[in-house]
């Protein structure tokens, strides 16, 4: 199974991502480090096909309004 971790290379999501390929999952750490921008969405969309699951654990870098990216 493809899961996509966003922030995927920090504390949490590193972890996280070393967990889920040591039980034999597709894990792929979705980071600036790795091409992804969650929040202009560049590399989103290549990233996230044929994922079964997203899982978020990135840090908001902003302190305003959320904009919402189309699915």
């Amino acid at each position: 199974m493809k899961i996509v971790v966003i922030g995927g290379t920090g504390l949490i999501g590193s972890k996280l991502v070393s967990q889920l390929l040591e039980q034999g999952h597709d894990a792929v750490a979705a980071a600036p480090k790795t091409g992804v921008n969650a929040i202009t969405g560049e590399g989103l969309a290549e990233v996230l096909k044929g994922a079964s699951v997203l899982v978020d654990v990135s840090t908001s870098r902003g302190v305003g309004p959320v904009r919402l990216l189309p699915a």
